[in-house]
């Protein structure tokens, strides 16, 4: 998993996972949206009166749909190999911080039910993939050793993720909570109205939550990028991407791709402050891409390489086993 990343809907500051299209509060845009698709207004909050704005919320949805099964791929595979050497501790740790600060975020600012829900699945999904890697790399070789018995190991599986985790990490690391930075109507920053004043723009901020916002969910999105150095840092050190699976690396560059263009899409109808308002996520989004470009890179490099070497030795012990043999002859 490497590029949780991410970023709930809709898509706002502090989020990275999940790319909804959605008009902005300062913008001149129709309160009621009487032009717009209802149910999407009614479901996600976002007004879709243009054939443009269509465009970007199927692209986002589609990214949605994508972030909801990056994990099953690697859970499977941590199942089948019952092994999850091949994961780095600081990805999983980065990634839970990450979608962590994305659903506080959600329940603070009061979001919509569905995204306060696709917030929890986040977690519980980073939750399970903790947990195999605590029962794997921990539990389950010592039970085979005969060392714990396995029958008297009855623990929910989300304790393993919350309590395991903190053994393998040198220290602890505080999650930062994530707040809105959606519009709310109030008095806006003293700065925003100025350079609204001097230059003829609307204000990029709304307020301090908007500000606070903009920063925690960039830290977010820092997470989500910097845990894929020590996956590469991992597969480097070990000449090896075994354990990992590559279906989860190309559902999440597509996921990141799809966020990506809705983002651009969205700015085409509502201007440079959208774009500049996501900045940070659309920079950790391609960001992210060009890591995991890079990881799938590794893993048919490594995968060829050992696969070569193997060969090599396979040929040189039939050589010798012939050797032997004509040799007692």
């Amino acid at each position: 998993m490497l590029y949780r990343y991410p970023p709930l809907l809709p898509k706002d500051f502090y989020m990275h996972r999940v790319a909804h299209p959605r008009r902005l509060g300062f913008e001149e845009a129709n309160a009621t949206c009487e032009d717009g698709v209802q149910w999407i207004l009614s479901f996600f909050g976002d007004c879709v009166d243009t054939n443009l704005k269509l465009l970007g919320f199927a692209v986002g949805f589609v990214s949605l749909l994508l972030w909801l099964v990056p994990l099953f791929p690697q859970l499977y595979e941590n199942y089948r190999t019952k092994r999850c050497e091949g994961l780095s501790v600081y990805f999983l740790m980065f990634w839970m911080i990450g979608d962590t600060c994305n659903m506080i975020g959600a329940v603070l600012t009061h979001q919509q039910p569905l995204q306060q829900i696709i917030g929890v699945y986040y977690i519980i999904q980073d939750m399970v993939l903790i947990s195999q890697f605590v029962y794997y790399t921990r539990l389950y070789q010592a039970n085979r050793q005969g060392m714990i018995a396995g029958s008297s190991i009855i623990v929910p599986v989300f304790l393993f993720g919350i309590f395991g985790l903190s053994s393998f990490l040198p220290s602890q690391t505080d999650v930062l909570p994530s707040v809105e930075t959606g519009f709310k109507p109030g008095r806006r920053l003293v700065s925003d109205e100025l350079l609204s004043e001097s230059f003829g723009a609307p204000p990029i901020f709304d307020g301090y939550k908007d500000v606070a916002g903009y920063i925690i969910g960039s830290i977010a999105a820092i997470c989500y990028f910097a845990g894929r150095i020590p996956q590469l840092l991992r597969n480097y050190y070990r000449k090896s991407c075994e354990g990992l699976s590559l279906a989860m690396f190309y559902i999440i560059v597509v996921a990141n791709l799809t966020y990506g263009l809705s983002v651009i899409l969205e700015t085409d109808s509502t201007g440079w402050i959208y774009l500049l308002r996501h900045l940070p996520w659309l920079a950790g989004s391609l960001g992210c891409c060009f890591f995991d470009m890079m990881m799938i890179a590794q893993y048919y490099y490594y995968t060829r390489k050992n696969s070569r070497a193997m060969n090599i030795l396979t040929d040189e012990r039939e050589n010798l086993l012939e050797g032997g043999g004509e040799h007692e002859d």
